[in-house]
């Protein structure tokens, strides 16, 4: 559970920067003695110098010329939208750079918190850039009961935190963990210390939020981060996203991490090269696209990704692995693509309660496709009208329990390499459907494994109008359907 002290806005440099304010503004009214510097601040906003379209991030310090140190200018301005509902704040083309980050346990060097923002818009335009401090050494400060190696110094998020009506745009936000370097452990062989709390944008408890044309890249940890928290010791979801044309690349852990959210639409979004770093830094598990998480206390339902890509992650393109907490999943004409083949073998993970995959097109190189789990079972999966090639098995399944219930029709599947060592699919599920599909496996890999079988179609409730061949005449792939009650393939 997070805790956090609300904390008096007016520190002294914020007095500073609001005193900036007023002298550069200029109030042609009086201000009598007795009148609070806050009150100060409001009439200043309220003259006719600021547009009434908005705040300009400026009005509060801030200056995009790549250099100076914006920390107090931000908080000084999320401070503000903090206390003052439906406001609008600017920032100008430019690169705002914070400096600051955190080094050690309890540090007054804190994220930037927008606490119980409403209405708030944060509007950039094209070229501007928030570019974090990423140029340190995290050092092995202590090891947790787990084992996990951590560090006290992290960069910084910019952190919603139970807002409502939020929305952001044109905004382009960097960790640059390029520069960033760690502790490799107690010994050489030991693993790197593990990531922290740092995430370029996270929300938590937030609802009605709007996201369009934000660029996320070089995070520490991830991109991008949504979930809820308790109040109260009552969990709290966020719910109501619509995010379009985000861009999440090169984070050392996720594009995007998802852990209580709720009626959410993601729409022409691009998870790529995340576990890619372009630096010493390395990666932290799972070093992957999206993952959609479990939990203890929080549970993930209705959320849709329509025309995304998820493409050339070090790991997983798309994970959601908690069919007890995770629920009506969609990928909607999406665009999964490894492109850069590492030992990793997960591509696409659904483990979930009513998962439906629809046009989608896979290129999952060695990578696979897995819908059930028999250590987590409950997944309800369909996948459909899907052109779905792999170098490998490209699709294992072997649940025998009754609450998995899966759908796979109409789809495409190509093995794409002219040697097979083991069979392309292999779905062995008890309460399965595979119907109408084309599976293609060349000629000459059908001749590398001459004996044995290509394709496992076993203990399924249903195979029917489905097709097996190659790019020769009389040469087909063997499939083997024992224990299948219903047979009915061309």
């Amino acid at each position: 559970m997070i805790k956090y002290q609300t904390k008096n806005w007016l520190t002294a440099s914020h007095i500073i920067v609001y005193a900036f304010i007023i002298g550069t503004i200029g109030c042609a009214k009086k201000i009598e003695e007795d009148v609070s510097i806050q009150d100060r601040v409001q009439t200043s906003l309220k003259q006719p110098s600021v547009a009434a379209v908005g705040i300009d991030i400026s009005s509060f310090g801030a200056n995009g010329d790549g250099k100076t140190d914006n920390y107090a200018a931000f908080q000084a301005a999320a401070a503000y939208a903090a206390e003052h509902k439906n406001i609008t704040i600017n920032f100008p083309a430019g690169t705002y750079y914070i400096a600051k980050y955190r080094t050690k346990k309890n540090d007054k060097i804190d994220h930037i918190w927008w606490k119980n923002c409403s209405g708030l818009k944060l509007i950039g335009q094209n070229g501007t850039k928030i570019s974090m401090n990423g140029s340190f050494f995290r050092k092995l400060d202590y090891v947790t009961s787990g084992g996990a190696l951590k560090s006290y110094t992290s960069g910084l998020s910019m952190w919603f935190y139970h807002c409502t009506n939020l929305e952001i745009r044109n905004i382009e936000l960097t960790g640059n963990v390029q520069n960033t370097t760690r502790s490799p452990g107690a010994d050489d062989a030991s693993p790197s210390v593990t990531e922290s709390n740092n995430y370029l944008l996270r929300f938590t408890m937030c609802d009605k939020v709007v996201i369009n044309n934000i660029y996320v890249h070089h995070s520490e940890s991830d991109g991008i981060k949504i979930g809820g928290d308790r109040i109260n010791g009552v969990w709290t979801n966020s719910s109501n996203f619509k995010v379009t044309n985000l861009r999440s690349y090169n984070n050392a852990r996720l594009g995007m991490s998802i852990g209580g959210l709720n009626k959410s639409y993601f729409k022409g979004c691009e998870f790529k090269y995340n576990g890619f770093t372009d630096g010493d830094y390395g990666r932290n598990d799972p070093a992957g696209g999206v993952d959609i998480e479990p939990g203890e206390f929080h549970n993930n339902d209705n959320i849709k990704f329509e025309a995304c890509a998820f493409e050339s992650n070090y790991s997983g393109h798309f994970l959601c692995t908690a069919p007890n907490t995770t629920s009506n999943i969609t990928l909607l004409n999406c665009s999964i693509v490894t492109g850069i083949e590492t030992p990793k073998t997960q591509g696409v993970t659904v483990l979930a309660k009513n998962v439906v995959i629809d046009g989608c097109i896979m290129k999952l190189g060695n990578r696979a496709l897995k819908v059930t789990n028999p250590k987590r079972p409950g997944s309800t999966v369909k996948i459909t009208n899907c052109k779905i090639e792999c170098s490998d098995n490209v699709i294992n399944s072997n649940s025998m329990e009754k609450d998995d219930n899966i759908i796979i029709s109409n789809n495409q599947f190509t093995y794409t390499e002219n040697v097979l060592t083991k069979n392309f699919i292999t779905l062995q599920t008890k309460n399965l459907q595979f119907l109408d599909n084309t599976v293609f496996i060349p000629s000459a890999a059908i001749k590398s494994r001459p004996t044995g079988t290509h394709v496992l179609i076993q203990n399924a409730i249903i195979s029917k109008g489905n097709m097996f061949y190659s790019d020769k005449s009389g040469v087909k792939p063997t499939v083997s359907y024992t224990g299948t009650k219903i047979v009915q393939d061309l």
